[in-house]
């Protein structure tokens, strides 16, 4: 009896810790196979801002662009795996004025979300049909709101760099140098575009100037320039349809004998300047600079605008005296 109980008290033992030993190895395994992904550093909503947070802090990996290139963020809408990553974000750069829309939905800490548009809200451009969508079967219809492409004004960018410069030192103080001494180069690469539409805004009453532009996009670069244009409403991915034409055609006999050029979003189908010219327009394109365009740098494509601009008002026949 005592050889059997002997042998049945190891038995019952082994088994009992061959149960615990899955549980055991779980366990000690958990840390690094079913691990979250790391946390994101910074997280922006637009290429302008990643561009130069990167330039900032000198790395690619912890700055990340949320919205796929390609999407507008206006119609974007975060699935529920996007928008855990940005609210873990240690921060969130918004460029705001409307860009974000989806960012009122997802509960955004306010100790880590930047809006850069809070430091230029009184210049902010209000226009009447920023917002586009459509409620039951009625059809689209607008709603007054504010032009969201802030980050073509080389002006503006220079009021929000110091916004942006103290929150990434907030979020890698171990880089505070660092960051002021990149901030401060990228302020010297503005600069020269600021003040170089500061000096054609000078020149520009003396010209005859006669532009219509296919949106909103580039009001706050055209406004940094003094150009008022007229501005029609097409749709970035639509054809001209009876409306559009209608209006191309309006703004044409309006500047009639004066040269009228247009100002077409770069991104648009170049089937669609057909009507443009038919009507008597020249047609200059721009960037908007809402998708990334490697290896063109952020301050080489806002230069490329601005150039493009000089050209055409230096070129511009001189306005005519009354």
């Amino acid at each position: 009896m005592q050889v059997h109980i002997a042998h049945q008290i190891p038995l019952t033992s082994l088994v009992f810790l061959m149960l615990l030993l899955p549980a055991g190895c779980t366990k000690q395994q958990s840390p690094t196979t079913g691990a979250p992904s790391q946390v994101l550093l910074v997280a922006t909503t637009s290429p302008v801002i990643q561009d130069f947070s990167q330039q900032i802090l000198a790395t690619d990996n912890s700055v990340r662009l949320v919205v796929p290139n390609g999407r507008h963020s206006r119609d974007w809408r975060p699935t529920r795996t996007a928008a855990a990553e940005i609210r873990d974000a240690r921060l969130v750069i918004l460029t705001g004025a409307g860009w974000e829309p989806w960012s009122e939905r997802i509960s955004l800490a306010p100790s880590r979300t930047l809006d850069l548009s809070a430091s230029i809200i009184q210049s902010l451009i209000e226009i009447p049909d920023a917002i586009t969508h459509q409620h039951g079967p009625d059809g689209a219809h607008s709603h007054k709101g504010f032009v969201w492409t802030t980050w073509l004004s080389p002006q503006l960018l220079l009021r929000q760099l110091p916004e942006l410069q103290s929150a990434l030192i907030k979020v890698a103080p171990d880089s505070a140098d660092q960051i002021q001494r990149e901030s401060g180069r990228l302020r010297t690469a503005l600069q020269p575009l600021a003040d170089l539409c500061t000096q054609l805004k000078t020149i520009v009453p003396q010209k005859q100037l006669s532009i219509v532009a296919d949106g909103p996009e580039f009001l706050y670069l055209l406004r940094d320039l003094g150009i008022e244009p007229v501005r029609i409403r097409w749709p970035l991915s639509s054809p001209a349809d009876s409306a559009v034409l209608q209006q191309i055609q309006t703004e044409a006999q309006r500047f009639s004998g004066r040269s009228p050029l247009m100002i077409l979003n770069d991104r648009r189908s170049k089937d669609h300047e057909k009507p443009v010219l038919e009507s008597g327009f020249q047609i200059l394109r721009l960037d908007d600079l809402e998708q990334t365009a490697p290896p063109r740098s952020v301050i080489e494509r806002l230069t490329e605008n601005v150039k493009a601009l000089q050209a055409l008002i230096e070129s511009a026949p001189a306005a005519v005296q009354p």
